[in-house]
């Protein structure tokens, strides 16, 4: 797992899974809600996107 940034500065979890057809990245949140999947920040609630994540 990588820790990564929301542009809003929130942390959050990615895990990279590789496939035969490439790889897959998972999100989990960080602080209180730790180690749940998330599709969205949990702080700003925009949505997780690995290309836009620092």
């Amino acid at each position: 797992m990588q820790q990564r940034f929301c542009p809003c500065g929130q942390p959050v979890w990615v895990l990279y899974i590789t496939r035969e057809r490439g790889w897959r990245s998972f999100f989990y949140a960080r602080g209180l809600q730790t180690g749940r999947r998330v599709e969205t920040c949990p702080h700003c609630g925009a949505p997780l996107d690995i290309h836009r994540l620092r």
